[in-house]
C-alpha cells in the first residue's frame, strides 16, 4: 500500500478589483478535501478599490497588500510569506475543484518539481467564453505555464528566483526556464480550476493585445522560437486562413467560434509587431533592476 504524504501547501491569488468572483474562489478552496491543517490560503491585493478586500476578510485566510499593480509581484510576495513546501498559484477569477489541493499533493509525492493543470476550463454557457476556453485548449502533448493553476515546489520557485516581474506572460517564462533546467514537470489533468472569461468581447481583444506583448517577453527569454517569423508567416496568409476556418466550421455556433478565435490570434500578432521595440526596452530596463528577492531564503529551503 502506497503511503500518502500531507504536504504543507501555501494557495497563492493574487486579486485587484474581483468583487464578483473572490467569494467564489475562496469558498471553493476553503471546502477542499484536503486536511484544513495542512494547506494555508494567501491571498495579496495590488490596490483594489473595489469590494474585494472587505470580502476577503470575512474569511479565515492570509491577506497581503502590494502596491504595484502586478500579477506577477503580487505572486512573488506571496511566496516569501508562505510557509508551506509546496506553492499553489490560482487567480481570483477562479472557481476551484475540490480535489485540486488533493490532486496536486499526489502528483507532487510522485517526485514533481512542477504540476501544470489546465487553465482552459469554465462552466460559463455564454458563446464568448466557450469561445476562450476552446481557443485556450492544453493537454499533456500541448501545455504552457499558466499561473490560474500552477503547483511548484518551494525550494525550486526559490532557486530560480520567482517569477519575473514583467506584468504579462511570466508564466511561460517559468515553465520554459524550468524546462531547460530539466526540472521534473508534470501535466496534471485532474487538477482542476474554472475560470470566469470575461463576457465583453472588448475586454477580450484588450486581454488579447496584453498578450502579444507576453509574447514578446517569451521570445526575449527564448529566441531560439522564432515567433517574430512565425507572426508575419502568419498575417501574410491572413485571407486564406479565414477562408478555410469558415469552410471547416459545420455548426452555426462553429463558425462565430471560429471568427471569433481568428479574430483574436490575429489581435494578439498585430499586437507583437506594433510593441515589439518598446517591450524589449520595457524588458531590458526591468532586467536590469531585478532582483533575487529569495535569496537570503534559499539555505532554508530543502
Amino acid at each position: 500500500m502506497i503511503e500518502v504524504y500531507n504536504n504543507f501547501i501555501s494557495v497563492i491569488v493574487p486579486c485587484l478589483n474581483n468583487e464578483k468572483t473572490i467569494e467564489r474562489c475562496i469558498k471553493t478552496l476553503l471546502k477542499q478535501d484536503y486536511p484544513s491543517n495542512s494547506f494555508e490560503i494567501i491571498l495579496v491585493d495590488t490596490g483594489s478599490s473595489d469590494k474585494t478586500i472587505s470580502i476577503i476578510q470575512k474569511y479565515p485566510v492570509k491577506l497581503f497588500k502590494e502596491k504595484t499593480k502586478n500579477p506577477y509581484i503580487a505572486r512573488n510576495v506571496g511566496a516569501l510569506h508562505a510557509k508551506g513546501q509546496i506553492l499553489a498559484f490560482t487567480d481570483a477569477n477562479c472557481e476551484i475543484d475540490k480535489s485540486w489541493i488533493s490532486n496536486i499533493n499526489s502528483i507532487m509525492n510522485t517526485g514533481a518539481d512542477v504540476s501544470q493543470g489546465p487553465g482552459f476550463l469554465t462552466n460559463q454557457k455564454s458563446l464568448l467564453p466557450k469561445a476562450e476556453s476552446k481557443r485556450l485548449f492544453m493537454d499533456g502533448n500541448d501545455f504552457w505555464g499558466d499561473a490560474k493553476n500552477l503547483a511548484i515546489k518551494k525550494g525550486v520557485f526559490y532557486k530560480v528566483n520567482g517569477f519575473f516581474e514583467y506584468y504579462t506572460g511570466c508564466d511561460s517564462i517559468l515553465l520554459n526556464q524550468l524546462k531547460s533546467l530539466n526540472y521534473n514537470i508534470k501535466y496534471n489533468k485532474n487538477q482542476l480550476v474554472y475560470r470566469v472569461f470575461p463576457e465583453k468581447l472588448n475586454i477580450l481583444i484588450k486581454k488579447s493585445w496584453k498578450y502579444g506583448k507576453g509574447d514578446i517577453v517569451v521570445d526575449y527569454f527564448r529566441d531560439d522560437l522564432k515567433r517574430f517569423r512565425m507572426v508575419r508567416r502568419m498575417t501574410i496568409t491572413l485571407n486564406k486562413r479565414l477562408l478555410i476556418k469558415l469552410m471547416k466550421s459545420k455548426k452555426y455556433e462553429d463558425l462565430l467560434m471560429d471568427i471569433y478565435s481568428y479574430l483574436i490570434w490575429e489581435i494578439r500578432y498585430f499586437s507583437y509587431f506594433l510593441n515589439y521595440h518598446s517591450t524589449l526596452k520595457e524588458i531590458n530596463e526591468l532586467k536590469s533592476n531585478h532582483k533575487n528577492i529569495f535569496y537570503e531564503k534559499i539555505d532554508f529551503i530543502g
